[in-house]
C-alpha cells in the first residue's frame, strides 16, 4: 500500500534529494506498513545510511525530525490496517515500560492537542451550541462512549440534546425533525464509520451545522463539517488513545454551562429532584 500523502512530498521535492535520500523515499514507499515502526537507526541500517542522513531526508521533506515522520505515517496506517494487523506490527513491552509509554503518550496526546486549539474557534462553537434549538450528537463503534459522553454533560446543562444511536434501525427516526436552527456534534476517528459520515453528510444537507471532533483536518468527517476541533489519539498496538477527545468534550461541556448560567443551574436542579425521587444514589439509603 502507497502512503498518497507521503507520495505526494517525495514528488514536490524530489529534484532536491540526494542518491541516499532517494533511496530513503523508495525504501518507505515500498515498506509503508513496516517503517512506521522502526526508529530512526533501524530505518537506516536497512538500506546502510547514518541516522544522521535520515533526519536531514525528513527535513528536505519537510518535517521537524524522523518523529514527525513516523506520525505521518502511523497515522495513515491506522485508517488503513485493520487492529489485528496493528496489534501485530507493534512492537512488544512488558512491566513497568508498558505502563510509562501509555501514560508518556496521553500526556503528549494532550500537550500536541492543546497547542492546536484556537480560543476564538472554541467560543464560536460554544455559541453554536448554546442558541441552537436542538444538538444532536453522533458517535459509532470506538467512538460511541465520547458521544455517550458528550450527550450525559451537555443534557445535563440544556434541554433539547439527542444522542444518535444506530440499535434497532431507529436512526433515521431521531434525525427526523433536525433543520437549520439546529446543530450538530459528530465525533469520528480511523477508522472512520461510514454511517457516522452519512449522518453529518445529512445534517449538512438540512441546513444544520457540524461541529466535528476528529484526528485531523483531512478526515472524511472535517470536509464536511464546518467546524473542526483535531484531538491527537497516537496510542499503542491496535488502541487509539482518546484522552485529548475526552478533555475536548470536557471544555465543550463547561463552557456551554458558562454560556447560559441561569439556564444550567435550572436544568441541573430539575434533573437532581428527578433523581432523587428514584433513589438513584447509593448514599439517600445511608
Amino acid at each position: 500500500m502507497m502512503n498518497p500523502i507521503f507520495h505526494e512530498r517525495v514528488q514536490r521535492g524530489h529534484s532536491k534529494l540526494t542518491r541516499s535520500q532517494v533511496a530513503l523515499a523508495q525504501y518507505i514507499l515500498q515498506h509503508g506498513e513496516e517503517v512506521p515502526f522502526l526508529s530512526s537507526a533501524e530505518l537506516g541500517k536497512r538500506i546502510h545510511v547514518s541516522d544522521a542522513t535520515v533526519t536531514r531526508f525528513c527535513i528536505a521533506l519537510g518535517y521537524a525530525g524522523y518523529a514527525d515522520l513516523q506520525k505521518d505515517l502511523q497515522k495513515w496506517l491506522q485508517m488503513r490496517l485493520a487492529p489485528s494487523e496493528r496489534m501485530e506490527k507493534t512492537p512488544r513491552k512488558k512491566g513497568e515500560d508498558l505502563y510509562l509509554e501509555v501514560f508518556n503518550r496521553d500526556i503528549q496526546n494532550l500537550k500536541e492537542t492543546s497547542a492546536e486549539l484556537r480560543p476564538e474557534q472554541f467560543r464560536e462553537v460554544i455559541g453554536i451550541l448554546n442558541r441552537a434549538r436542538k444538538v444532536f450528537i453522533v458517535g459509532l463503534r470506538s467512538s460511541f462512549g465520547l458521544a455517550v459522553l458528550a450527550h450525559s454533560h451537555f443534557r445535563s446543562i440544556r434541554n433539547g440534546v439527542t444522542l444518535v444511536e444506530s440499535n434497532w434501525g431507529m436512526m433515521p427516526d431521531l434525525l427526523v425533525d433536525i433543520e437549520t436552527p439546529d446543530a450538530m456534534l459528530a465525533i469520528g476517528f480511523p477508522r472512520y464509520t461510514r454511517a457516522t459520515l452519512e449522518v453529518a453528510r445529512y445534517a449538512k444537507g438540512r441546513g444544520c451545522q457540524v461541529i466535528t471532533i476528529t484526528d485531523s483536518i483531512l478526515s472524511p468527517l472535517a470536509r464536511i463539517s464546518d467546524f473542526v476541533i483535531q484531538a491527537k489519539i497516537s496510542g499503542l498496538g491496535f488502541i487509539n488513545f482518546y484522552t485529548s477527545a475526552v478533555a475536548i468534550i470536557n471544555c465543550l461541556s463547561a463552557g456551554l454551562s458558562m454560556a447560559n448560567p441561569t439556564r444550567s443551574i435550572q436544568t441541573l436542579k430539575t434533573i437532581e429532584g428527578e433523581l432523587k425521587k428514584w433513589e438513584i444514589w447509593a448514599a439517600q439509603k445511608l
